[in-house]
């Protein structure tokens, strides 16, 4: 799987939404999240970088299965497709990795990703007390206590919590079924 395809999935993946969605929002002006319409451009100028890498490869191999039956001798124009692929392919992963540093950024920023609509409404738990009460329930349905089953009980409930307050509540059962 390219670099760019790659990036793009995990875009999607991070955002809930495919990307031709995410590129509809930004461009009506629905989306508020500021690091939005800077991903967007840079993905765009990875695709593009992308299909110029792919363009190249074929230009080289080309050149490469000329060079190879004996049509021509390896000269200049081999060498100089070799150099564009490898220029190409550094500056594919250098746009990458600055899509992929967007991202963090977007999560450093505390901007959940949007869900997609439920039948329900999230709700969030008032306390921890409260999400310690609703996790317990939760708890007691599983055969195995462990974060992602606790995670989508809570969901199903239409309870929504972060991961350092998952990771603190599951501490917490841990603690109270270890005492017992």
């Amino acid at each position: 799987m390219s670099t760019a395809i790659y990036t793009r999935r995990l875009v999607e993946h991070r955002y809930g939404r495919p990307l031709e969605e995410l590129r509809r929002g930004n461009a009506s002006g629905r989306s508020d999240d500021p690091v939005l319409p800077i991903l967007l451009r840079r993905l765009g100028g990875l695709a593009q970088t992308g299909a110029n890498a792919r363009s190249a490869r074929r230009n080289l191999d080309a050149a490469w299965q000329r060079c190879r039956s004996g049509e021509h001798p390896l000269n200049d124009l081999v060498m100089r497709y070799a150099i564009e692929v490898g220029d190409l392919e550094r500056q594919e992963q250098t746009e990458a990795e600055a899509v992929w540093d967007l991202l963090d950024v977007r999560l450093l920023l505390d901007r959940p990703s949007p869900q997609r609509p439920s039948a329900h409404r999230a709700v969030s738990a008032p306390d921890d007390q409260g999400l310690l009460v609703i996790a317990r329930e939760v708890a007691a349905g599983l055969q195995r206590l462990n974060r992602e089953a606790l995670r989508r009980g809570l969901r199903d409930r239409g309870v929504r919590v972060s991961n350092r307050r998952l990771g603190a509540v599951l501490q917490s059962l841990r603690a109270e079924s270890a005492s017992r």
